[in-house]
Order: structure tokens, then sequence, then C-alpha cells
């Protein structure tokens, strides 16, 4: 499939996507964070849809998790990204409860929505 190359610029996110897949990886602010496939038994283990490993460069995720579910554990974890990146000073109870509202928030916008995200890709393309 041909990949195909998007930045959001302002946030300092880059994504590199083949069509129609999952991005290998999503730049945020500095570093590239790979995407990876869990088995259901890491997932199990792990009591968790995805995880954000900072150390490592990750975002792990349920290759059995599907549809908006899917869609919200992505924006979950990248949210964990963001708040390391750029530094903010949370405690873990607090950065959970934050990232939590803030992605069923954003899915529930977006599902609402579903025009939405196009108007704001081409808000981006527009520079």
């Amino acid at each position: 499939m041909k990949s195909l190359n998007r930045q959001i610029g302002y946030l300092g996110i880059n994504v590199i996507i083949k069509k129609d897949d999952i991005p290998q990886y999503i730049k945020i602010g500095y570093r590239n964070y790979n995407l990876e496939k869990w088995k259901q038994t890491v997932a199990n283990a792990n009591d968790a849809h995805g995880q954000f490993f900072a150390k490592e460069g990750v975002i792990g995720y349920t290759e059995e998790e599907k549809g908006v579910s899917h869609a919200n554990t992505i924006l979950h974890e990248i949210l964990h990204a963001i708040i390391y990146q750029w530094n903010i000073e949370l405690g873990e109870k607090e950065e959970e409860h934050l990232v939590s509202a803030l992605s069923n928030g954003l899915t529930t916008v977006l599902v609402d929505n579903p025009n939405l995200i196009d108007y704001i890709k081409n808000k981006i393309k527009e520079g």
C-alpha cells in the first residue's frame, strides 16, 4: 500500500500511515512513537486496551479491539504521550482521569459530528 505523510504542525504531531491502515508510528513533539499490536493475552495481563510506554517510545493496543472503542483507545494513549512530551505534571490518578475524560469527550464529539474531522483536516491543509 502507498504510504501517506500527514502533519499537524502546530501540535508537533506527524503521522505516517498506509491507506486504510493504522499508522506505523506517530510523531508527538520531537519523538516518534511506534504503534504496536498486542495479543489479547498481553492486554489481559496489563488489564488495558492500550498503554503508553514513554521510555520505549511505544503505544501498544489490542488487536481485537475495533471501531469506536479502538479509536478512543488510540486517542487516550496519544493524550498520555502529549502530557509526557509537554511535561505536564499531574499525579497518576489525575492524569488518568483527565485523559479518560478528554478521550471520551473527543471520541463522542467525533462520532456525533462525522464531518468535523474532514473540516479540521481541510483547515490544517490551509496552513
